[in-house]
């Protein structure tokens, strides 16, 4: 979840237990500083309601990012020209 969103929203956070360094693909490190707080969410998609805990960290462009692993796991349907 986006660092300035948890901010403007007051969202609180929680801290991990250690931190995490990001990496880009090819194994560089990506961001200036490590990961070092989660919030715990509840998430609504289209019906789909789950509780979930997001790393904050700058995004820029978006709020949100689903990594893999949920994509993966609960394989929404994407309509990539509609968004």
């Amino acid at each position: 979840i986006d660092e300035e969103l948890v901010k403007k929203k007051k969202i609180p956070t929680k801290k991990l237990e250690r931190p995490i360094t990001c990496r880009n693909s090819d194994g560089t490190i990506a961001g200036k500083k490590d990961i070092t707080k989660f919030v715990k969410m509840d998430l609504n998609i289209n019906g789909h309601n789950e509780q979930l805990d997001a790393v904050v960290t700058p995004l820029q462009s978006s709020d949100l990012f689903l990594g893999h692993d949920w994509l993966t796991n609960h394989n929404p349907e994407i309509d990539w020209k509609q968004g």
